[in-house]
């Protein structure tokens, strides 16, 4: 159960994500999100020490929601390649989705300017990726790749994964989400070239534990 210091904290990070939404990270101030909260600049300075830990903090609300409905996918059985692809179906749908792109762009463009594009890699991407990381560590021991760093290999599904559709949506190539198909055929090829790349067997199945069994 929440207290009420916590609803308190959801409460300001829901109103500042619409508020970074509509006039975006450098025009958004804490005197704005304050007064749509209901409260004084000094409340929301108790919850969150500037304006960059609070964009972190809306951008952690969007990856965890993203990222957690991803890995729900790790604990399903079936095959290995099967597994792979409706992970990265689900991930490249919560990517392009029309919140985590314009928060996307808004931590790219403050890269230069502020410590926000460093904190959303360091505690959402990085984080939420560790858990991938752990997945393929154990399919990496089972199938004899032991060897393999499973952080970089995590890194290379995502980039795979990705191709050029997220560059596509975060330049306006394609102003809305690719058709289901683009998405799934573009998946699958990252997936197919992973796969040969560390010599794994695709029809692997896998348990609900995430373990291989025998075909």
């Amino acid at each position: 159960m929440r207290t009420k210091s916590e609803e308190r904290r959801q409460h300001i990070v829901n109103v500042a994500a619409g508020v970074f939404e509509e006039v975006g990270f450098d025009k958004a101030s804490m005197a704005e999100i304050a007064q749509r909260v209901g409260g004084s600049k000094a409340t929301l300075y108790n919850y969150f020490s500037s304006k960059e830990e609070l964009f972190v903090a809306v951008m952690d609300r969007s990856a965890h929601r993203l990222m957690g409905s991803v890995f729900d996918h790790l604990e399903r059985p079936g095959p290995l390649r099967e597994v792979l692809v409706n992970i990265g179906v689900q991930y490249i749908e919560g990517l392009l989705s029309p919140d985590m792109v314009a928060f996307g762009r808004m931590a790219i463009a403050e890269g230069d300017r502020s410590d926000v594009g460093r904190l959303v890699f360091e505690k959402g991407i990085s984080k939420g990726w560790g858990k991938m990381r752990d997945f393929l560590a154990k399919l990496l021991a089972a199938q004899g790749r032991a060897d393999v760093d499973a952080m970089t290999a995590a890194w290379h599904f995502k980039a795979l994964v990705e191709s050029e559709l997220r560059e596509k949506r975060q330049l306006g190539v394609y102003r809305d989400m690719p058709p289901a198909t683009t998405v799934r055929t573009t998946v699958s090829q990252g997936v197919d070239l992973w796969l040969r790349g560390y010599g794994l067997d695709a029809d692997t199945v896998l348990s609900a534990t995430g373990k291989d069994q025998p075909r």
